[in-house]
């Protein structure tokens, strides 16, 4: 059957022809074509024989219509497959030349050998007919012989194999590191060179692993060179790291192993002081287990062996500064940029370095400091403690110039928190103290002052009066302070530089050591005064008063009162808050930053004190307090019992209750007059020498902070005589019987006619008391030094009574005419002559308050309406009294009383 003419021509066109300009659509029916061909086609022709397979799958019955169309199907699919066939040889086309040019290289190749080897038995035929047998042997033998030396060469370099491990180990026991790690380079490098041979192949692991090993033993060197650092040692290690290429991952393993250092150093530490420690024991807990009677020592081993890591890092440092500079001043290779990057890198990371292990030593004693119970510690061992502290701030401003900021506020933290808890401690002690004391006066010398203590011998050259220091030892201090600081730079530097093992920390292991040497401070030049000299009565804890007069007055002469000009009045109780606040000035000495709180303390000591005394001995007093206390003094007992009463629980102290032994009934020791003045006075004597350490504490404060000092100097410190009048008070008002005089003075008529020349009998009998109490006070004397200042103010209490008590009586006149006036002037001044012997006071002090009243029985009318109206300090039964006897107008006497009660309901 004939085709179509198209179906001719596409069945006679080459296949192929049209495959690259096919559409989309022609390439999609291309694919499917191919998926419509039977796999069997695809097998290779010597197993299939297409022809017979068409023939015998031909349509049955064969018509003409289904053989075309099978025809023209397996016409299109050849068509399909020769054109994909052609595209992928087209494709290939660029590889297929090349490889026939690869073809034609290799015949040319194979030509010129067949050339050459025809060549060369050409020349052996020659050779073979012209030369002996003898020839050939010695050939023969030469190429044994290059054989026998290859093989020996071999052997040889297996030998050396070999023993690399032996070798390399002899070459670490010596320490050269670097020869090490180039033998077993150089091995691995030979060894690489002759794999053809089995032996050495596993000897190449084997050198693996030695290298791997030494690699091993260099980070053990290099970890011990955390504790002490060797230049040469760690110079080896350098170079064998630089051979290795591995000199920053060595510097970062390096770092690592000082975190660890000062984390094993710190625990090694530790573990001396507490029982067994387990492998899970945090530093934490055991810090904890550390007993506390150890914990000092605890942490100046502590501090050696973190100085020791510092030390080595520090020297560490300083190697690389000076061999960078050296190998910078000698390199002049452009090569060099990446060994420049490198230093740089190492030179960033050891600056680092010097923080982070500053940082983690601080974090080690901060741990141990906040889980060791400082508030237990002893008062000595505290301040060494702060020593150790300075020290390690000292060291650390040389390590890396840090000021340890947060050193510096823990230590300023927990010495507040020591000084308070030891001050609640001191309080309590003080409260035992007053409780028990019997206010005896303890035997020292009129010149004693807080200089003879033991505990304020360093504060000579800022105290002593005689020598004005504080305007020039203040600039000394500064001066001395900066020195001292430059000084302690250069103490520390040489401990920094040295090779042996001996540390800036060793000062705290000398038993005979003082705190001066400790924190650095200059000593105070040797005074050879006597009165500079604590007397060995001080020097215990208690003074006795079997020796007080032979103290006072070797030659055993019995004084007067009256004598006496300068005396000191000081009780155990005294000399422990002086001693004390001599302890709190230490503190303060050797940590300024807390001064004010320091200051604080020893201010609430004082008014601990001052309120004590207070509370004690004016329990019993008897007459009206309003003349007594002055408004500065209400004011600072006030303030005291305000802010106690305002604290917590916690911090509130409870003030002392009166002791039962202290006798302030009895008539023969005037109502416990000598324990009254013993109290005061040495209250008195406590003031003068705060306000001696008033100096002082403004140069340790801070400027803003003097305030609060002058404060407490002029509201406070200069308030403490105003106590004197209401305590002694309390003993004067007794002096004399006031009921039996004010009934002896009602008896007396005042409404007399005529001028009396003697005066009444109640005056003899008020001059009998005083001369009876004049006696005991006699007698007080001889176990108190009692100056003049302080008879004064006892006599002036008397005065003080009489007077009042005058008053009181002439008040109670119902009737009083110009005689009895006259008689009135009569006694009292006859009864101030008598009291002006007695007590030896001229003149008598408060005589103007009864000479006022009684002379204002002569007032005209207008001045006596004045003198109710303006005079408060009488009260307004003393005042009708006088205007109900002055006053004849029974108007003019209504209008003044008037006066007087309308001055009470307005007062």
């Amino acid at each position: 059957m004939m085709l179509p003419e198209d179906g001719v021509e596409n069945r006679h066109g080459p296949p192929g022809v049209n495959s690259r300009s096919l559409s989309a659509a022609q390439s999609a029916a291309d694919l499917e074509v191919l998926r419509e061909i039977e796999n069997v086609y695809f097998s290779p022709p010597d197993e299939f024989d297409a022809a017979r397979y068409a023939l015998e799958h031909a349509p049955s019955p064969p018509h003409c219509d289904a053989v075309e169309r099978m025809f023209t199907k397996l016409k299109r699919q050849q068509q399909v497959v020769s054109g994909k066939a052609l595209h992928l040889i087209s494709q290939q086309r660029d590889n297929c030349d090349r490889e026939f040019t690869e073809i034609q290289n290799i015949k040319d190749q194979l030509s010129t050998t067949l050339d050459t080897c025809r060549k060369a038995r050409e020349n052996l035929r020659n050779a073979s007919n012209h030369l002996t047998i003898s020839t050939f042997v010695i050939l023969a033998n030469v190429r044994k012989r290059q054989i026998i030396r290859s093989v020996l060469k071999s052997l040889e370099l297996l030998r050396s194999l070999r023993s690399v491990e032996k070798d390399v180990a002899e070459l670490l026991s010596r320490k050269e590191y670097y020869e090490a790690i180039e033998l077993i380079l150089k091995s691995r490098k030979a060894a690489a060179s002759h794999k053809e041979y089995t032996c050495i192949a596993d000897l190449t692991t084997r050198l693996q692993d030695t290298l791997d090993m030494t690699e091993e033993k260099l980070d053990s060197v290099l970890s011990s060179i955390c504790y002490n650092f060797d230049e040469s040692i760690f110079m080896k290690l350098k170079k064998a790291y630089d051979l290795l290429g591995k000199t920053q991952a060595a510097m970062e393993q390096l770092h690592m192993h000082y975190s660890s250092a000062v984390n094993e150093s710190a625990a090694d530490a530790i573990k001396p002081y507490i029982g067994e420690v387990s492998l899970e024991m945090k530093f934490q807990e055991m810090c904890q287990a550390v007993p506390t009677n150890k914990a000092p020592t605890c942490l100046l081993n502590l501090c050696e062996n973190l100085f020791h890591v510092m030390r080595s890092y520090y020297l560490l440092v300083n190697w690389h500064t000076k061999h960078d500079k050296e190998e910078s001043s000698t390199s002049t290779n452009v090569f060099d940029i990446e060994k420049n990057v490198s230093r740089e890198y190492i030179k960033q990371k050891l600056k680092a370095g010097l923080i982070r292990i500053w940082h983690d030593v601080q974090a080690k004693v901060s741990i141990f400091l906040k889980s060791s119970g400082l508030e237990e510690y002893p008062f000595e061992k505290f301040i060494q403690m702060l020593g150790i502290l300075r020290k390690l701030t000292q060291v650390a401003e040389v390590f890396c110039g840090d000021t340890s900021d947060l050193l510096q506020d823990f230590i300023k933290t927990q010495s507040v928190s020591y000084i308070k808890n030891y001050h609640r401690g001191r309080m309590e002690e003080l409260k035992l103290f007053l409780e028990n004391e019997g206010w005896e006066q303890c035997p020292v010398k009129s010149s004693f002052n807080i200089l003879n203590l033991q505990e304020f011998k360093q504060f000579k050259r800022y105290l002593n009066p005689l020598k004005d220091t504080m305007t020039k030892s203040g600039a000394q201090s500064d001066t001395t302070s900066s020195v001292h600081s430059q000084e302690d730079s250069v103490y520390i530097s040489k401990y920094f530089n040295q090779k042996t093992s001996r540390t800036p920390f060793e000062i705290f292991r000398n038993e005979n050591i003082t705190n001066d040497d400790i924190f650095g401070i200059e000593p105070e030049s040797e005074v050879s005064e006597d009165s500079d000299d604590e007397p060995d009565e001080l020097k215990r804890d208690y003074v006795d008063d079997t020796d007080r007069h032979e103290y006072n007055n070797p030659d055993k002469v019995p004084l007067s009162p009256s004598k006496i000009k300068d005396s000191v009045i000081v009780t155990n109780t005294t000399l422990s808050v002086l001693r004390n606040c001599g302890q709190y000035l230490q503190i303060s000495r050797y940590l300024p930053q807390i001064s004010l709180e320091v200051v604080m303390l020893m201010n609430q000591l004082f008014d601990y004190y001052f309120y004590a005394v207070h509370s004690f001995f004016t329990s019993d007093l008897e007459v009206a307090s309003t003349t007594l206390y002055t408004t500065r003094l209400n004011l600072v007992l006030k303030r005291i019992s305000n802010i106690n009463s305002n604290q917590d629980d916690e911090k509130a102290f409870e003030y002392p209750t009166i002791p039962q032994h202290l006798d302030m009934n009895s008539e023969a020791n005037l109502h416990g007059m000598s324990e009254r003045i013993v109290a005061v006075e040495s209250v008195i004597f406590l003031a003068k020498q705060f306000d001696l350490l008033q100096p002082y504490l403004e140069s340790i404060v801070a400027p803003h902070q003097k305030m609060i000092l002058e404060h407490f100097k002029d509201n406070t410190l200069a308030v403490v005589v105003d106590l004197r009048m209401p305590v002694y008070m309390c003993s004067a008002s007794k002096a004399v019987d006031a009921r039996s005089a004010l009934i002896a003075m009602s008896q007396v008529r005042w409404d007399v006619k005529n001028v009396a020349v003697e005066h009444s009998p109640y005056v003899d009998m008020i001059i009998r008391k005083i001369q009876v109490f004049a006696l005991r006070l006699e007698n007080i004397s001889t176990r108190v030094t009692l100056n003049v200042e302080v008879l004064n103010a006892v006599w002036g209490m008397v005065s003080k009574f009489i007077v009042h008590l005058l008053v009181e009586g002439f008040s109670n006149a119902t009737k009083c005419s110009n005689g009895g006036r006259g008689l009135m002037q009569l006694d009292y001044r006859q009864l101030f002559v008598k009291l002006e012997k007695i007590s030896g006071l001229k003149p008598i002090p408060y005589q103007d308050y009864i000479d006022r009243y009684v002379k204002a029985y002569y007032l005209p009318r207008n001045e006596l309406e004045d003198f109710v109206r303006d005079r408060t300090e009488y009260s307004n039964k003393h005042l009708l009294a006088l205007v109900s006897c002055a006053c004849e107008n029974k108007r003019d006497r209504q209008a003044l009383a008037a006066i007087v009660e309308g001055r009470e309901s307005t007062s």
